[in-house]
This record gives C-alpha cells, sequence and structure tokens, in this order.
C-alpha cells in the first residue's frame, strides 16, 4: 500500500540511502571448496566423537576391557565431549559469521593437541589399541583432524579492513 503524503522525490531520497554504495551486502567472502570440504570433514568428525561417547557412557557397545570406564575415563569423555561440542558450534558461528574463525580454531587445535597428549600420558597404562577399537580409531586419527584444524586456519579468507577515506 502506496503512502499518498510521500512523493516521488522523498521515494528516491529513501531509495538512494539503502543503494549498493552504502549496503554490507557485497563485503562478505566466499570461501574455496577445499575450506568448505575440510571444515565438512571437521564437523562430520566431532560429530562422529560424540556420538561414540553418548555409545560408550550408555554402554550401547561392547568391548573386551570394561574396566576403564570405572578408572575415570568416562568422566573424561564426559568433559571432553561437551568441550568438542562447544568448540564446534562457537567454530562454525564464526566461519558463518566470518568474525574471530582462527581465534576459535587455533582454540581448538590447541584443545585437541592437549586432549591427545592427555590421551597419550594418562590412559596409555590400561588402554590398549585392541582394548576398544573403536576409541582407539580416533585416537590413532587424531593427528589427522589435527592437520586438517591446521590447514582450514591456514586456508581461511578474512574479510578485507575497509577504510573510508574522510577526505573525498
Amino acid at each position: 500500500m502506496k503512502n499518498k503524503n510521500i512523493n516521488d522525490l522523498e521515494l528516491s531520497t529513501i531509495l538512494g540511502t539503502a543503494s549498493d554504495e552504502f549496503s554490507n551486502d557485497k563485503n562478505y567472502v566466499v570461501q574455496s571448496f577445499t575450506f568448505r570440504l575440510t571444515l565438512s570433514f571437521i564437523n562430520l568428525y566431532a560429530l562422529i566423537l560424540i556420538a561414540l561417547f553418548f555409545m560408550v557412557k550408555g554402554n550401547l557397545v561392547l568391548g573386551i576391557n570394561n574396566n576403564f570406564l570405572e578408572t575415570g575415563f568416562l568422566s573424561v569423555l564426559n568433559s571432553r565431549a561437551s568441550l568438542i561440542f562447544l568448540l564446534l558450534i562457537s567454530l562454525n558461528i564464526s566461519a558463518y559469521f566470518n568474525l574471530g574463525f582462527k581465534y576459535v580454531c587455533l582454540t581448538m587445535m590447541v584443545y585437541m593437541i592437549n586432549s591427545a597428549i592427555d590421551n597419550a600420558v594418562l590412559f596409555s597404562s590400561f588402554m590398549h589399541l585392541t582394548d576398544r577399537p573403536y576409541i582407539s580409531v580416533f585416537n590413532v586419527t587424531r593427528p589427522l583432524f589435527i592437520i586438517s584444524l591446521f590447514w582450514v586456519f591456514i586456508i581461511h579468507k578474512d574479510k578485507k579492513k575497509i577504510t573510508k577515506n574522510l577526505y573525498y
């Protein structure tokens, strides 16, 4: 419905302020196919890791050695699954809005390296590769996950900072 009190000059003034010159839509960055593919791998890997935790927690998968659940491994898995889920959410939000992606990616990389060292030091004495093969697969492939985080960190394109010239 058109307002009768607004004439064509006022409409052109209103539409002129919303032109392409002042639009923020042209300020987005299109990421490469490699970036999107690697980020999809990171999401899939982390979601499978979280699903595996819930399967172990619910005792839905059987293993050869069930003693590692009583030794505190389940509480460590619980905190790690929660933290990796929050980091994954933060990574996806920062990738979508293209704000702070490298910081979140670096935080996730440090966390995954710390988690790998913790697994190697704390749980290596009672958990062998043959005890729980589905958990061992993730422990063995964790360097691939860290490499993909590093690769996404490198190939991410930041927004170019636009400096407006105040002196026309």
